[in-house]
């Protein structure tokens, strides 16, 4: 009968283990992760800040570079971070923009800037659909949209790199 008691109590204890835990890990998830979108925001940040540092050395292929690593690849779990990469996006579009002007001058024709604003077009619309499938809870699709986002990335990193090689080639205007 002890025996038995024991087993028991020791079962409700489990339980109650198992209830609370879930209950904390309920409480700090979102707090967690959203504080982890934000430091990995910032090192993305950092690198649009070092590639300007490096342009305005004058150092056109380490800008590029760091320019197309500043991509932001994963979906944002939440709307106000969802325009903070927005943000970040178009400052990283604006960026090659520059490049190619401070190479180009006032003619500023890139093909591939086409293809690049197009893609980021395409990630905004799957990240409205996925902050609404993340409301709604629906896993399957969730998961598919996951893997349009890792296509979409995957698309836009080969674009960038398309671009920082189209400003890189382009010819240098000489002012007089």
């Amino acid at each position: 009968m002890l025996y038995l008691t024991a087993v028991a109590l020791t079962a409700t204890a489990l339980a109650l283990l198992v209830y609370l835990s879930r209950l904390l890990w309920g409480a700090g998830a979102g707090p967690l992760r959203r504080a982890a979108e934000q430091g990995r925001m910032r090192r993305y940040a950092e690198r649009l800040s070092q590639g300007d540092r490096l342009l305005g050395a004058g150092q056109l292929s380490p800008a590029l570079a760091m320019f197309e690593n500043a991509l932001y690849p994963l979906p944002a779990g939440s709307a106000a971070h969802a325009g903070a990469v927005q943000r970040h996006h178009t400052g990283l579009l604006s960026r090659f923009i520059a490049a190619a002007d401070q190479v180009q001058g006032e003619r500023v024709r890139l093909i591939s800037l086409a293809k690049v604003d197009r893609l980021f077009h395409q990630r905004r619309v799957l990240q409205d659909r996925y902050l609404a499938v993340v409301q709604g809870g629906d896993r399957n699709r969730r998961r598919e949209i996951e893997r349009e986002f890792v296509d979409n990335t995957a698309a836009l990193r080969e674009a960038l790199h398309s671009l920082a090689a189209e400003v890189a080639m382009a010819p240098r205007v000489r002012l007089h």
